[in-house]
């Protein structure tokens, strides 16, 4: 069964809980998210023979916002179709608006909210069992990631793609699209790049590690008051190999393998690279280096280097530039351009200093590396 398939059947996997005692409070009992550590099990408190844990950490793993008002010692959650209200010292939480019971009150313990974690995981709309293991698993079916910029929210649901979106601490979650995500059994990294104009660029992330080769899944969009400006996802697999140092790129862009858009300083869409056109090369692309004046892609199917000028809109194959004739001969006889032992010889970007670029390759037969430059020429 693939790794997957594993984490959509979870709630068939456990031995769910359908009231409070099912899942007994054990001091030393192991308390994991959709099968992924959470960091929660250092933190559980035994009393009353319940499991109590912080509201916060819970909430988080859960996709929640959460917002506390002192006075009232109220915690107001929020996601996608589910607003719940929890107050220390009473067992009535609110589920939309409609009442719940807890277990036990909610309480303080070291300035911070503990709640009961099994009747509150299912006030939060998750599941809760033990597998054959032992371990306590919080099953969520929607897996929501979020990430908050300048009062303004994101929700990606990892079961389906949807993407919400909040203007404010007051508004509530919208729907705006939807992302083509592929089957994983991996939390994503959900970060925001956030403009003074209003403006978001959104990334979604997956990159993982499996048998000996590295996947990468992602997934971007540019979003202005909650409208789409441009939305595009990017999916490879290489065989793992040792990379090499890169130099930091400096541009933002999205790309989708076969395109590189520029996203200016202020939010806005700038340059379009359409990369098969610029280097008469098809397939697929990754970039390496990103910056004002020039943007080295690499050909996923040759392994050939390409530097696109900027401010000339000149190609140069840097392979073809700087692998002298004769290691080219081997270089030219590669039928495998993802073999690990090819992709570890590369021609890699080492250092800038001005205009000069200075690249590292090694010829394949004799294994010694070479030192070249490329001067970049501006208008």
């Amino acid at each position: 069964m693939k790794k997957w398939k594993i984490t959509l059947g979870i709630l068939a996997a456990l031995t769910l809980s359908t009231g409070y005692g099912s899942v007994s409070a054990q001091e030393n009992s192991q308390i994991q998210f959709n099968y992924k550590d959470t960091g929660i099990s250092s933190k559980q408190v035994i009393a009353e023979n319940t499991t109590f844990v912080p509201l916060k950490s819970l909430t988080d793993a859960m996709g929640y916002t959460l917002s506390w008002d002192q006075q009232s010692k109220k915690a107001k959650l929020v996601r996608p179709e589910r607003e719940v209200a929890i107050i220390v010292g009473s067992k009535n939480s609110k589920v939309n608006g409609s009442i719940i019971g807890l277990s036990k009150q909610p309480r303080m313990i070291k300035g911070s909210v503990y709640v009961p974690l099994v009747s509150a995981v299912n006030v939060l709309g998750g599941k809760i069992g033990v597998d054959k293991e032992g371990n306590i698993q919080i099953a969520d079916k929607p897996r929501f990631v979020t990430a908050t910029a300048q009062g303004r929210t994101y929700w990606v649901s990892q079961l389906n793609g949807d993407l919400y979106y909040r203007d404010s601490v007051a508004g509530q979650p919208v729907r705006i699209c939807q992302l083509p995500l592929t089957g994983s059994a991996y939390n994503h990294g959900f970060e925001i790049k956030s403009f003074d104009n209003g403006t978001d660029m959104l990334q979604l992330i997956d990159n993982h590690y499996a048998m000996f080769t590295d996947f990468s899944n992602s997934y971007q969009v540019l979003v202005k008051a909650g409208t789409i400006l441009k939305q595009m996802d990017y999916h490879f697999v290489t065989a793992a190999y040792p990379h090499a140092s890169q130099v930091q790129s400096t541009q933002l862009f999205m790309t989708d393998g076969k395109n590189v858009q520029y996203i200016s300083k202020d939010g806005r869409l700038g340059k379009l690279l359409e990369l098969e056109k610029l280097t008469g090369t098809s397939g697929d692309f990754t970039v390496e280096y990103a910056v004002a004046d020039v943007t080295l892609v690499r050909s996923l199917n040759t392994t050939q280097l390409f530097a696109i000028n900027s401010s000339t809109d000149e190609v140069t194959n840097l392979s073809e530039r700087l692998i002298s004739t004769e290691d080219r001969k081997d270089w030219d006889k590669v039928t495998d351009s993802r073999d690990p032992y090819v992709l570890s010889k590369m021609l890699v970007l080492k250092n800038r200093d001005g205009n000069v670029l200075t690249f590292n390759y090694t010829p394949l037969i004799d294994g010694y590396a070479k030192k070249v430059t490329y001067t970049l020429v501006t208008k």
